[in-house]
């Protein structure tokens, strides 16, 4: 239907972490594909249209804010770093 507006299934949580005396945010991102979805027992393996069966995507962020400041106490750009994994239900059998 041309008045239904997809929207992002899935989730977001951001927090912020203490490592080594370093404060950082992690960012976990995950993103559920609306092509080829359902109930991990009913739907597998792939469409027609080389779609998988419950394909998802996971993000994980982090910023250094560290890094931000300066030796001067100067406020700069913060590091940022991304690690992505997808996977999805492809019997192999």
């Amino acid at each position: 239907y041309h008045w239904v507006l997809p929207i992002v299934h899935g989730a977001f949580v951001q927090r912020k972490i203490q490592d080594y005396g370093r404060s950082l945010d992690i960012f976990l991102i995950a993103r559920r594909s609306r092509h080829f979805a359902g109930t991990r027992y009913l739907k597998r393996g792939v469409s027609d249209q080389g779609k998988v069966a419950n394909d998802v995507e996971h993000e994980q962020i982090l910023e250094d804010n560290e890094s931000a400041t300066g030796a001067n106490g100067e406020s700069g750009a913060s590091t940022f770093s991304s690690y992505i994994q997808v996977r999805g239900s492809i019997p192999t059998f």
